[in-house]
């Protein structure tokens, strides 16, 4: 059983009094509202196979109210802006497939529990601002002696999820990231960039089956690192650093040679999460999560919808510093003092989220 505690979620903001859960029907007895007092009414409302997320808001939920979305059909995790509505809030949680789908699930709803969003924002004006004041950052791995430097005239944040959950549009959680854009005018990257951790593989079409294998064919990089050449933006060479990291090499050349612009690094990634971990399958989570720092560090390859596909690759082992500076502003040497909630997950490759 899965219990949904509304009253847990500090992403939704006050003055609604409706709470609407949304699961398709073969899964509704895995789950269960815990009743609290942010909200009067609590409603389950049991999907049928083929509806759309569009049709069930018009249909079966309040113009104001909290909505929280757990479900596999891509059709049930987003909706037009025009059929959301100004005055609902709706968050989505995309579950898996597998025998490890429930349990994939009850961590993401805990990881949403322990996310402050109030955390996450001050987490992220501090890093912007830092960024502005240094003019670049430094990227560095001393598990390979990778080097990268990243010139910023302006920052431009292609991505600002602090956490909160506003109305108007569908949020995938959990959040929690800042997204600097690297393809803008007074932004570029170059040097050589060590990707280690778990990745996120999104795709720019509903249902692509190819999205879990590509995610599948990168989990040799929760282990081993590859570095990659960025020649202005750009990733011109692939080296595996340890066997393991070879099949992830391999992956990356056949999508560039499918799709040229999928070797566009189109941002530099912070994961903000203090209650978020990266996990062993394809989630937000692995993004969002900041793991046991201030902010972890991403590379970012291709960019949605203009490519198939947009891998964000985790920077597990580097620290990013403010450009002739020494502070490390997130990845390693950004360990935050104190003990934080953890949760322990058995290593699984595949199983699947369907992350997009």
């Amino acid at each position: 059983m899965i219990v949904v505690r509304p009253t847990a979620y500090r992403q939704y903001t006050a003055g609604r009094d409706h709470f609407v859960l949304v699961v398709e029907k073969a899964l509704a007895d895995f789950f269960r509202i815990e009743q609290g007092t942010r909200h009067q009414h609590h409603t389950t409302v049991h999907a049928e196979p083929g509806r759309s997320l569009a049709d069930v808001l018009r249909a079966d939920v309040p113009e104001n109210a909290d909505v929280l979305v757990a479900a596999a059909d891509d059709a049930l995790l987003t909706a037009p802006t025009v059929d959301i509505g100004p005055g609902r809030t709706v968050a989505a949680v995309r579950m898996g497939s597998g025998p490890l789908a429930l349990d994939q699930t009850r961590t993401l709803l805990e990881a949403l529990e322990r996310t402050d969003p109030e955390e996450v924002r001050r987490r992220a004006d501090a890093l912007s601002t830092a960024l502005a004041t240094a003019g670049g950052l430094r990227i560095e791995d001393p598990l390979t002696g990778s080097v990268a430097e990243v010139t910023v005239t302006r920052p431009t944040w292609a991505r600002t999820d602090t956490g909160v959950f506003t109305p108007g549009s569908v949020h995938l959680a959990p959040t929690g990231t800042l997204r600097l854009a690297t393809g803008v005018t007074g932004t570029t990257l170059s040097g050589q960039i060590a990707v280690k951790g778990w990745p996120v593989v999104r795709a720019r079409s509903a249902g692509d089956t190819r999205r879990h294998e590509l995610y599948e064919q990168l989990t040799g990089l929760s282990h081993y690192p590859l570095v990659l050449t960025v020649d202005d933006g750009e990733v011109t060479d692939l080296k595996a650093a340890a066997p393991g990291s070879g099949a992830a090499a391999a992956t990356l050349e056949a999508l560039f040679a499918e799709h040229s612009d999928h070797s566009v690094v189109s941002g530099v990634e912070f994961g903000l999460s203090a209650g978020t971990q990266p996990l062993p399958f394809n989630a937000e989570a692995n993004s969002a999560a900041a793991g046991r720092g201030t902010a972890s560090l991403h590379l970012v390859l291709g960019e949605l919808p203009q490519t198939p596909y947009q891998l964000t690759l985790a920077c597990a082992t580097s620290t990013a510093t403010a450009a002739g500076g020494t502070q490390a502003l997130a990845g390693t040497g950004t360990e935050a003092t104190g003990e934080r909630p953890r949760r322990r997950m058995n290593r699984v490759t595949s199983a699947s989220c369907g992350c997009h």
